[in-house]
This record gives C-alpha cells, structure tokens and sequence, in this order.
C-alpha cells in the first residue's frame, strides 16, 4: 500500500490542511510520493503547537508533551502507534532515518509555549524559533533529498525558518495577546518603552507598532540571508 492511501498518513494529510494551511499548500508542490511524509512532520508540528489552546492547566499540557517525549523514543509501541499522527512521523523517521534528537528538542521548546514567561532577549526568541520552524525545515529536507542524500545548506534552513516563525508571531500577536503570551523579547520592549501589561490589555501605540516594527526588520533580514 502505498503512503498516500494509509490511514494514518490520510489523517495527517487531513490535519494540515485544516490546521497549517500554509505548509499545506507548500506541500502540493513537493514530488506526490513525498507528501505523505511531509504531511506527517507538518501534522505533528501542528499538533504540539496547539497544546495550549487544548489544556486548561499548563500541567496537562507537559504531560502531553512528555507523551510525545516517550513516543518517539526508540521504537513506538501498540498504544503509541494508535495515534495516527504519531504512527505516520515514525514511519517517516524510520524511513529516512531523521534524527529523533531534533524532535525531543522541538518539543522541548514548546513547553515555552504552555506559560506565560517572558522571553528574555532576542538570542532567545532565535533560539525559539530555531528550534520549532528551522528544525522542521531542516527534516523536510531530509524527506525530500531522500536517504542517503545531500540536505543542503543548513544555515539556509535555519535562517529561512527563523524568518518564517518571526513572520507567523507577528502575525498570530493580537491572538497570542489575548491569552497573555508575548512573544516579543524584553530588551525590545525596554528599547520601545512599551510594558507587558499594555500589550495583553491590548492597548495600541506608536511605542508597540516601533517593537513590532523591529521584528518586522529581523524577519527581513533572515529572509534575505537566507536567499543570499
């Protein structure tokens, strides 16, 4: 049987088209026998990401994480392999042999995701987005060389990914906002003069649009290292 008619790969297929709209259009354009697999990753990104919005305790929301901790450890057993979504990302880790660190410290960077703690510095944020959109990319690439293949330039990985995770904060902030998360660093704000409480009481000004304004400028200019 192949990828595309299983169940489990269908499902995460299904989950990124209704969830991560974006990679799912960027997917179309990738050779049909490696979709389900790209499918897979996406969907368990997706998955983790939204731990938040699913939990009413952050408490509950680490035990999902630590559930995936031990899911793609080694092996996977009856009960793991239950869940589609995890039963399709480890097939496509045993296909292309991925390297199951990359996906421990994924989740680990989404258990940031789960508290309402600042982020410190900018050196942080980076270190974020790092590690939730340049690892993806980076593993994409993998599926899409094939195993055994070259995966390219790594810097392009990790310089278009940051770009692309500082683009979808500024772009989920009135959201995040909301549910008190910011996500734009401490000095930034020092520098713009805006406080944290004016932020998630969703209070606009000029100081807050010059702090977004800056990440505005970081995107950019990760995006054009990563095109150079």
């Amino acid at each position: 049987m192949a990828a595309s008619d299983d169940f489990s790969f269908r499902h995460c297929e299904d989950a990124v088209r209704r969830g991560d709209g974006d990679r799912y259009l960027a997917t179309l354009y990738a050779p049909a026998d490696k979709r389900p697999f790209l499918f897979a990753l996406y969907a368990f990104s997706f998955e983790i990401s939204r731990i938040r919005e699913t939990v009413s305790k952050a408490i509950t929301g680490e035990i999902r994480l630590q559930w995936w901790r031990d899911a793609l450890g080694e092996g996977g057993d009856a009960a793991v392999r239950a869940n589609p979504v995890a039963d399709a990302l480890l097939r496509t880790i045993e296909t292309f042999s991925l390297p199951r660190a990359t996906f421990q410290n994924l989740i680990d960077a989404r258990a940031f995701d789960l508290y309402d703690d600042p982020m410190r510095a900018f050196g942080d944020l980076e270190g974020y987005c790092g590690e939730t959109s340049s690892s993806l990319i980076r593993l994409a690439e993998i599926v899409l060389v094939g195993k055994g293949g070259e995966p390219g330039s790594a810097d392009t990985a990790g310089y278009g990914g940051v770009a692309y995770a500082l683009t979808g904060l500024l772009r989920a902030f009135p959201w995040h906002a909301r549910r008190g998360q910011v996500y734009l660093p401490e000095e930034t704000l020092r520098r713009s003069g805006v406080l944290r409480e004016e932020i998630v009481k969703g209070e606009d000004s000029e100081r807050l649009r010059a702090a977004l304004n800056d990440l505005r400028i970081s995107a950019r200019s990760y995006l054009v290292r990563a095109l150079d």
